[in-house]
């Protein structure tokens, strides 16, 4: 008889199997703790202790991507060195020598191979294109989905089908299902300008669910609220689990964020929004405060100005085509100006260019030194004044390439086609094997 299993989620994308009574099996993506993005974005509802000291005797943590709010090294160091972590078998896997530097075992999952991790229990990753990953778990009672914010493209989701199918096990289904992007991050002339409503989101998740097969839809990877006074404006156009009921529209059964989810007899309890237990006021207030001072009293030097006018000239020949005006970055109380045809970054009026993107010093000093500056799209404190009609696309698109410089892909011809390789091999003709028959 198979231990009674349960599927629970925690934090924000922190998503735990375990045994009824027992310890973890497994956990993913832990943000349990703190904040991220410079001190943004901060969890609806947090782990207490107990829940944290059952959390660090978890035998097996897998981290599905480099997004601080998916692989959060304070919520890591809070878990400790006794799990085993890990990472999709991604092009760029600097985190595998982050880990070793501060003492974690750590190791790469091979892609696309079922690895045992208990009795009847298995795990298989899907890296993506996007430098993300998938990971399906299967258990003797269901089949788990965990898209988190992949997006996976077409011929993976129909690979994924094929394979839900042939397993004829009840599905779980959890992805994102709110803006984590610049979506709404626009304004012009008159206005502010949105990409995409709440509606089109919820969405994106039903038909997803429907390609997918899908039993049950668990919320997920979506439960964080912006709390910087630069960032305030944007809980207002998160996708909200009401949004979610009031659009939903597929055959998977909606259940409940923060839910403990049986997989025998697909029973559930959760926690009521009234027990969330959010940051508490004085600490959020003292923390933020403390970063958003901090941003005013850094200082723009000449090597942050190189470090941006490197990543910007990386792909200057589109920029010539797509911002002939070129555009600004406004830092603080200093704007530059890329001019994309001479390819240079200097200080100038305001009003130059396309558009102009307001960025805090310190983040963009810190994002041009961690060479994350794909992050800032991120944040919700980044902010796109449009001077003219313009495809916001476009400019959505600039932060989008951001993400193939720092994940190195252009460091050569090597490693760009290494990246190429990668992604048609995880895509395209893709072939998932059946898991072995249970065991037990």
């Amino acid at each position: 008889m198979p231990a009674a299993l349960e599927l629970r989620t925690m934090g924000h994308a922190s998503l735990v199997l375990a045994e009824k009574g027992s310890h973890p099996i497994l956990l993913t993506d832990p943000w349990l703790v703190g904040s991220v993005y410079w001190r943004s974005w901060w969890l609806q509802h947090y782990p207490n202790e107990a829940e944290l000291d059952w959390l660090a005797r978890s035998e097996t943590v897998y981290v599905t991507h480099e997004h601080p709010d998916h692989f959060h090294m304070p919520s890591i160091r809070r878990l400790g060195t006794g799990p085993r972590y890990l990472f999709p078998e991604l092009a760029e896997r600097g985190f595998l020598a982050h880990m070793a530097q501060h003492g974690f075992r750590a190791e790469i999952l091979p892609a696309l191979t079922w690895r045992p991790i208990g009795d009847g229990l298995s795990i298989l990753s899907i890296p993506a294109w996007n430098d993300d990953s998938l990971l399906l778990i299967e258990t003797p009672g269901a089949l788990i989905l965990n898209l988190n914010d992949a997006k996976p493209l077409p011929p993976v989701l129909k690979a994924i089908r094929r394979l839900v199918d042939r397993v004829g096990k009840p599905t779980v289904m959890a992805c994102s299902y709110s803006p984590a992007s610049l979506i709404n991050s626009f304004s012009g002339e008159h206005g502010n300008l949105h990409l995409k409503t709440p509606a089109q989101y919820v969405d994106y998740v039903c038909r997803t669910c429907d390609r997918l097969g899908a039993d049950y839809y668990v919320p997920f990877a979506s439960q964080a609220e912006f709390r910087r006074d630069d960032s305030l404006w944007a809980n207002e156009y998160r996708t909200t689990y009401q949004d979610l009921e009031r659009y939903w529209r597929c055959r998977a059964r909606l259940l409940p964020p923060y839910v403990t989810l049986d997989l025998q007899d697909f029973s559930h309890s959760a926690v009521p929004p009234d027990r969330y237990r959010g940051a508490l006021p004085a600490t959020l207030a003292r923390l933020t405060q403390v970063r958003e001072t901090a941003e005013r009293d850094a200082i723009i030097d000449d090597d942050d100005v190189a470090g941006l006018r490197r990543k910007l000239n990386a792909f200057r020949l589109l920029w010539m085509l797509l911002f002939r005006r070129g555009f600004v970055f406004a830092l603080g109380e200093r704007r530059f100006k890329y001019a994309p045809w001479r390819g240079t970054l200097e200080e100038a009026d305001a009003d130059a260019g396309d558009f102009v993107v307001t960025v805090p010093k310190l983040a963009m000093k810190e994002a041009i030194r961690n060479n994350h500056v794909s992050d800032l799209g991120i944040t919700m404190f980044v902010r796109v004044r449009l001077h003219r009609a313009i495809d916001v696309r476009k400019v959505y698109g600039m932060f989008v390439l951001f993400a193939v410089d720092d994940y190195r892909h252009l460091a050569g011809a090597k490693a760009f086609w290494h990246w190429i390789r990668t992604g048609i091999r995880h895509s395209v003709g893709l072939k998932l094997p059946a898991p072995a028959p249970d065991r037990g």
